[in-house]
C-alpha cells in the first residue's frame, strides 16, 4: 500500500512539472520587448525575427512585415493619481501605437482590449469611477481618429470579382474589443504587478492580430448564393452557385437576394400564337421553342475583364418529344461579335438518350452572357421555307412576317384542327388537340 502511495505521489509531481513546463513554454512562445516612452509609460512588441549567423538568406518579407507591423502590441498607459486624463508621455505612447498598429500599410486584423485600473488606495465616492473613466478616455483616444462611436481599422488586402479578377483594395471594419475596468484593491499584492510594472494609475492595452474575429465569416458574395435551379413544363435550367457573380473576401454590405425570371414558350399553342423566327441578319433559324432567363443581375460582357475565362456552366436540359427526335434541333444563343455586336449561333447541343424509357433530352451549357432568351430551333435555306410555312396576310391568326411578306405556321379546318406541314410537324411538339399535314 505504501509503495502504491508513493507511485502515486511521485506522478503527481511529475505531472505538475509537465504543466509547468508547457505554461512556461506558452507563455515564452512570444518574447516581448519593452520600450519606455518615458518613465511610467511603455510599450511592449515582439522581439525582432532575427537570421541565425550560419543562414545566409536574408530575412523573408513575412518576417520583415512582422517586425514592422507585430501580431501583438501592449502598452501601460500612466495616469496621475486621482486624475481621468492621461499625461503628456501617455499621449506620446498612445500616438506612437496608433502609427504602428493603424499605418494604411499594416495587413493585420487587430481586435483590442482595454483594461483601466485606479490608484490602488481606498475607494471613496470619487475614486470608484476612476478605472472605468481611464479606460473610456483610451477608447475615445482610439475611435476619434475616425470620429466615430467605434475603433475603425483600414486594412489592405485583396478581393477577386468575377468580371474583375484580383483587386487590391482596403477592408474597413469596426475593431472588436474587450473594455475591462478593476479597482486595484479587490486584488492582492501579487496581482498588482504585470512585467515589472506597477498597475497603479495606468491603462493596460492589448492589441493582438486576430483576423477571424475581426471580420468572422468573411463575407464571400456568391450570386446566386447557391445552386439553382428553375423548371418549367417541359424544360429546366441548373444555375450553379456564383455563376453569375462572385466577390470573395470584401466587408462590403451586398444583398444576396437571387431574382431570376423565368418563362419558357415550347407549347404548340403558346409558340404559333405569336411564331417568329429566331432573330438572325444572314440565316433563317427556325423557332421550335424558346426559354427565357432574366437575371436581376448578370455580367455585362463590354466591360468584363476576365470574359474568356468565364467558361459555360449553367445547364439547359429540354426533354423533346418522339416525332422531334430526328429534326436535328439545336440551342440557339447569344454569341458576341469582336465589336461587341449579338449574333444568335448554335451552341453545342447534346442528345440525351435514356436507357429504360428511350426518352430523349437535348442539353448544353451556356455562360451567363448568354441569357436572356435561349432558342431550340433549327437552321434551314430560303428556298425551304415553303416546306414549313404557309403564306398568310396581315391578321391572320398565326401570321408572322418575314421574307418581305407574310407567312404562317399553320392553318385551321372547318372543325378547328390545325393543318400542318409535314416539316413543320417535325420540329414543333404536338398540339393538344389532333392535327394533320396537307
Amino acid at each position: 500500500m505504501k509503495k502504491i502511495f508513493l507511485l502515486l505521489l511521485s506522478c503527481a509531481v511529475l505531472c505538475n512539472v509537465q504543466a509547468q513546463n508547457q505554461k512556461k513554454a506558452s507563455t515564452d512562445e512570444i518574447v516581448m520587448v519593452a520600450t519606455n516612452i518615458d518613465d511610467n509609460n511603455v510599450i511592449l512588441t515582439p522581439a525582432p525575427v532575427k537570421k541565425k549567423r550560419n543562414q545566409q538568406n536574408k530575412i523573408s518579407k513575412e518576417d520583415s512585415l512582422a517586425n514592422l507591423y507585430p501580431a501583438r502590441v501592449e502598452a501601460y498607459i500612466n495616469f496621475d493619481k486621482g486624475n481621468a486624463y492621461y499625461t503628456k508621455g501617455g499621449l506620446n505612447a498612445l500616438d506612437s501605437i496608433y502609427l504602428m498598429t493603424f499605418n494604411t500599410k499594416n495587413n493585420r486584423f487587430y481586435k483590442m482590449t482595454i483594461i483601466g485600473y485606479d490608484d490602488g488606495g481606498e475607494i471613496t465616492e470619487e475614486s470608484s469611477s476612476l478605472a472605468r473613466d481611464r479606460a473610456i478616455v483610451v477608447f475615445k483616444y482610439f475611435s476619434s481618429r475616425e470620429e466615430t462611436e467605434y475603433i475603425i481599422k483600414r486594412t489592405p488586402s485583396q478581393y477577386t470579382q468575377s468580371c474583375v479578377g484580383e483587386v487590391n483594395y482596403y477592408i474597413k471594419y469596426k475593431m472588436p474589443f474587450d473594455f475591462q475596468w478593476i479597482n486595484l484593491s479587490t486584488i492582492n499584492e501579487e496581482e498588482r504587478t504585470e512585467n515589472n510594472i506597477s498597475l497603479a494609475g495606468k491603462v493596460h492595452i492589448i492589441i493582438e492580430d486576430d483576423p477571424e474575429d475581426c471580420l468572422g465569416e468573411y463575407y464571400d458574395y456568391d450570386w446566386p448564393s447557391q445552386d439553382t435551379t428553375l423548371s418549367g413544363n417541359h424544360a429546366q435550367v441548373m444555375i450553379p452557385k456564383g455563376c453569375l457573380e462572385y466577390i470573395h473576401h470584401t466587408k462590403d454590405t451586398i444583398t444576396y437576394t437571387c431574382n431570376i425570371n423565368y418563362k419558357e414558350v415550347m407549347s404548340f399553342e403558346d409558340l404559333t400564337a405569336n411564331y417568329k423566327l429566331i432573330p438572325h441578319n444572314k440565316q433563317y433559324i427556325l423557332n421550335a421553342g424558346y426559354i427565357v432567363v432574366s437575371p436581376e443581375k448578370q455580367p455585362d460582357y463590354s466591360s468584363c475583364a476576365t470574359k474568356d475565362t468565364i467558361t459555360p456552366t449553367i445547364q439547359i436540359d429540354v426533354p423533346i418529344e418522339k416525332h422531334q427526335q430526328a429534326a436535328g434541333l439545336k440551342f440557339y444563343g447569344k454569341t458576341y461579335k469582336p465589336n461587341g455586336t449579338v449574333v444568335y449561333k448554335a451552341i453545342s447541343t447534346k442528345k440525351i438518350k435514356d436507357k429504360d424509357t428511350k426518352d430523349v433530352t437535348l442539353e448544353c451549357f451556356v455562360t451567363p452572357f448568354q441569357f436572356d432568351t435561349i432558342f431550340l430551333g433549327k437552321k434551314i435555306e430560303e428556298k425551304d421555307m415553303s416546306n414549313y410555312f404557309y403564306p398568310a396576310k396581315e391578321g391572320e391568326p398565326g401570321a408572322f412576317e418575314a421574307m418581305g411578306g407574310w407567312l404562317k405556321p399553320f392553318k385551321l379546318n372547318k372543325q378547328g384542327d390545325y393543318i400542318i406541314k409535314e416539316e413543320m410537324q417535325a420540329i414543333l411538339r404536338r398540339p393538344n388537340g389532333a392535327y394533320s399535314a396537307d
